[in-house]
């Protein structure tokens, strides 16, 4: 009987870690298509100001004489804070809040995330992993707090995303309309 509860307790356990690593790799994919969105938006605004830019510069003696130098500016403006988020979503994450082996000897941080352990030595690594993976407990909770730091980044990642979304869009309708306001006036 104690046998039987045993192996239920071991399976439990294993279902439990398989979760949470199923969580970590739906999340970690998720986090690549957010930065593959926010390279498509930083690629396309790059090429689009290195057009406008250029065009704008050899035709100023024109463009200062007519109304398509506010949608030019209009667009231009656009694409610099679509850049400038999508650069932000692309940023390595700033280590500086996370504590690390160094800093805290006896605290336990995750193992399996390289911003606690990256100042490591190989040795002191594998002594802290040994150590780490002595008590199933722990490994879960490192688990979920690289489940939930993981998360963190995803949502910041997809907040800006959206929002480089929303100011490419409407910077784009804005610019059409004002290009169409002067054509018709």
């Amino acid at each position: 009987m104690k046998e039987k509860i045993s192996k239920l307790s071991q399976n439990r356990q294993k279902e439990i870690i398989n979760v949470i690593r199923t969580t970590q790799r739906n999340n970690i994919e998720l986090t690549h298509i957010a930065d593959n969105k926010a390279n498509v938006l930083l690629s396309l605004n790059a090429l689009m100001v290195s057009i406008i830019i250029p065009f704008a510069v050899s035709n100023t003696e024109k463009l200062s004489n007519t109304e398509i130098f506010i949608p030019l500016l209009m667009m231009t403006i656009t694409n610099g804070i679509t850049i400038f988020l999508a650069t932000r979503v692309l940023k390595p994450g700033d280590f500086k809040n996370f504590k690390n082996f160094h800093q805290d000897k006896g605290t336990k941080f995750s193992p399996f995330f390289f911003g606690n352990i990256f100042k490591m030595e190989r040795d002191e690594f594998g002594a802290y992993m040994k150590d780490a993976l002595k008590d199933n407990e722990d490994v879960k909770r490192y688990l979920a707090d690289d489940l939930y730091y993981i998360g963190k980044r995803l949502g910041k990642k997809m907040t800006l995303i959206r929002i480089a979304f929303n100011i490419f869009t409407f910077g784009i309708l804005i610019t059409i309309l004002t290009w169409m306001f002067f054509l018709f006036l």
